[in-house]
């Protein structure tokens, strides 16, 4: 048998060490926005020539860590012999106190301990940081002047960049110089004197297109496109486009290949809206619905909010009514909320009710800059309430033949044999696929995935051609094989010789 276990005796209770759960010290933000900034001068520092376009796509990010305290600290470590750092300085002061200095009054002895203590350290020696870092730094001020609403500041720290690069005259600043005339735009605008910057844009495009600077070519091309459209410049802005088409001699595409996918976004929206103006209503719509696939699908809400306006609008002219889902979306449910109004009258052909929500939504409209287009949408409302009063009635009477004439009702005008009143009789409804209607809209639709196809293409990144072609494993075993018989007959050689 084995030994019991008598159950009186009970497991005595050990004190098991507790373990402490230590807390971590959450890292002041400062600091980490500090950290991040010197990792990206460091990383510009090296001279990569894809290292500014990396880092300037993740901008947005950077721009919502800096503050005072956080650029003020980073330009004094890290533009040590800047020319403009002073001036820097003046624009963000430092909102943490100074120290304030006290006299110690030291003894003899611990004068000579701390004499004694001290070790002589290697004089650092103090490097001038790259033009990339600097004008990088420069641009995080202007950014954060531009976000204060200091825009008196923001114009002279923008001007201070582009001239500071272009005396540098390096190749690889130019997407930060592109940055900055955009936010130079920018601060122009919000201060209603972008007109005074028309012959500078124009200087600079002329330049950047022929350094070929495709970064700022792009930012000046929709730049000046905005500036004319603002300015009620239209027959400008046309003829800045087909400039463009002339130097390319092509027709679609206008813009340099090199460019991002936001500055192609905004250029086909000005684009789209110029065709829009000039009663083009098929092309427009076509560049509005290109620059909402190419603006970004997360980001950018109030840039697809103003696409989204002026397509409903476009369409509306086209005689097509929106889908209510695209209303429904939550990020254009208020925007878009008078032109679902617009669209029902469109829809209802209630003349008295579009006269009513044009009246009412007027200053949204001006303000949305598509007044100028809902005015035409009268004579379609108009059309709609005739083609609805004909489907409803056999025969109406003869003052309908206008809107016969222009295509509004599908009717002919005929006679009655017994008491000789002309009449309008309305034709029967034809399948619209027994028409070729169905085979022109397949046709787009295969265009445009074929153009669609051909630009992903060139999208791609390809190794350059003058690269040589990688040895294969096969011929690298022939040539060594190759190399140790050489070497055997050499050393063949030098025996006979000796």
């Amino acid at each position: 048998m084995g030994p019991t276990v008598n159950p009186a005796l009970e497991k005595m209770d050990v004190d098991e060490a507790v373990k402490v759960e230590e807390k971590e010290v959450p890292k002041d933000l400062n600091t980490i926005a500090i950290e991040n900034i010197k990792e990206h001068c460091a990383l510009l520092d090296k001279g990569d020539a894809h290292s500014v376009g990396r880092i300037l796509q993740v901008l947005h990010k950077t721009r919502k860590q800096c503050n005072l305290e956080v650029l003020n600290r980073v330009i004094s470590n890290q533009l040590t012999m800047s020319l403009h750092k002073d001036v820097l300085l003046g624009w963000v002061p430092s909102t943490t106190p100074m120290a304030m200095d006290v006299d110690t009054k030291l003894t003899p002895i611990s004068m000579a301990t701390s004499t004694s203590i001290k070790s002589p350290r290697p004089t650092r020696k103090i490097t001038s940081p790259s033009a990339e870092s600097e004008l990088y730094i420069h641009l995080l001020v202007l950014l954060h002047l531009v976000d204060m609403k200091k825009f008196d500041d923001a114009k002279k720290c923008a001007e201070m960049l582009i001239s500071r690069a272009d005396s540098i005259d390096k190749r690889s600043l130019d997407p930060i110089v592109a940055k900055a005339i955009f936010y130079m735009a920018l601060v122009y605008e919000r201060q209603h004197k972008l007109h005074e910057l028309g012959c500078f844009f124009n200087s600079r495009l002329r330049t950047a297109t022929l350094r070929h600077q495709r970064e700022s070519q792009a930012v000046l091309i929709y730049t000046l496109l905005r500036c004319y459209l603002i300015n009620k410049q239209f027959q400008s802005a046309a003829k800045l486009v087909s400039k463009l088409r002339r130097i390319k001699n092509i027709d679609a595409v206008t813009f340099p290949e090199g460019a991002n996918n936001n500055d192609l976004a905004r250029y086909l929206y000005y684009q789209g809206r110029i065709k829009a103006l000039q009663l083009d209503y098929t092309a427009a719509a076509g560049y509005f619905l290109q620059a909402m696939r190419k603006a970004p699908q997360e980001a950018a809400i109030g840039f697809k909010q103003n696409v989204q306006k002026w397509v409903v609008v476009i369409g509306l002219l086209q005689g097509e009514i929106p889908e209510r889902s695209i209303f429904r979306q939550p990020i254009y449910r208020k925007c878009l909320q008078p032109y679902l109004e617009l669209t029902q009258a469109v829809r209802t052909g209630d003349l008295a009710q579009f006269n009513n929500i044009v009246k009412h939504h007027s200053p949204v409209f001006e303000k949305d800059e598509t007044l100028t287009l809902i005015v035409r949408l009268r004579q379609n409302v108009i059309k709609t309430a005739v083609k609805q009063i004909s489907l409803a009635y056999s025969r109406i009477t003869i003052k309908v033949a206008k809107a016969i004439a222009d295509g509004a009702i599908d009717a002919v005008i005929t006679c009655d044999t017994k008491d000789g009143h002309r009449f309008m009789r309305s034709s029967e409804t034809v399948d619209v696929y027994t028409t070729t209607e169905p085979q022109i809209h397949f046709d787009s639709r295969i265009r445009y995935c074929l153009e669609l196809h051909n630009q992903a293409v060139k999208a791609l990144r390809f190794p350059p051609k003058n690269k040589c072609d990688v040895e294969s494993i096969e011929a690298q075993r022939e040539r060594e094989q190759q190399e140790l018989e050489f070497a055997k007959e050499m050393a063949d050689e030098d025996d006979e010789d000796f």
